[in-house]
C-alpha cells in the first residue's frame, strides 16, 4: 500500500454523477425520451455526446447507450420537467453527496488508524507484531472504501 503521510486529494464532482437510466428511473419518464432529451441538450449547448455515452446490457442481453451526466448537466436537464420530477432527482443527486462526504470521513477514519499503526509498530517489538495483524485489514478496508469512492488518486 501506498505511504498514507502523503496528501491524496480527488474530485468530488467526478465521484457524483448520474446515468440517463437513473434519471428515466427517477422521473417516471421512458429512458429512450431521457435519452432524447439529453441529446437535444447537448447539441443545444454544443456539446459532443459520445465522450458521455456508455454501453450497458439492456434486459435481453442487447448493448444500448446510456448517458453519464454531471450535477451542471443533470441540474440543466430536469429543469426542463416538472417540479415534481425535478425535486426527485435533486433529492437523489444530495443523497449521492451524503454518500461521498460519509465515505470521505471513513477514509480519513481509516488513514489515520494506518499511519497511527504503522507509528506504534515501528517503536518496538511487541507493536511490530500487532502492526502485522493490522496492516492488511487496513489495506483492505481502505481498499474497499477507494472502490466505493470510484477516485481517481494524485499524489
Amino acid at each position: 500500500m501506498k505511504d498514507l503521510t502523503q496528501t491524496t486529494n480527488w474530485n468530488v464532482g467526478s465521484m457524483t454523477q448520474m446515468t440517463s437510466r437513473e434519471i428515466a428511473e427517477l422521473t417516471g419518464k421512458r429512458h429512450d425520451h431521457v435519452k432524447r432529451d439529453v441529446e437535444v441538450m447537448f447539441k443545444e449547448l454544443g456539446i459532443d455526446a459520445p465522450k458521455f455515452g456508455v454501453i450497458y446490457l439492456d434486459s435481453m442481453n442487447r448493448q444500448r447507450i446510456e448517458y453519464t451526466l454531471d450535477q451542471e448537466l443533470t441540474f440543466t436537464l430536469v429543469t426542463g420537467y416538472s417540479i415534481r420530477l425535478r425535486n426527485a432527482v435533486i433529492k437523489r443527486w444530495l443523497d449521492l453527496e451524503q454518500q461521498v462526504v460519509s465515505l470521505q470521513n471513513e477514509l480519513n477514519k481509516w488513514c489515520a488508524k494506518e499511519n497511527c499503526d504503522k507509528a506504534i509498530g515501528s517503536l518496538h517489538g511487541k507493536g511490530l507484531a500487532e502492526r502485522k495483524k493490522t496492516k492488511h485489514l487496513n489495506a483492505m478496508t481502505i481498499d474497499g472504501i477507494l472502490k466505493k469512492m470510484q477516485l481517481k488518486l494524485e499524489v
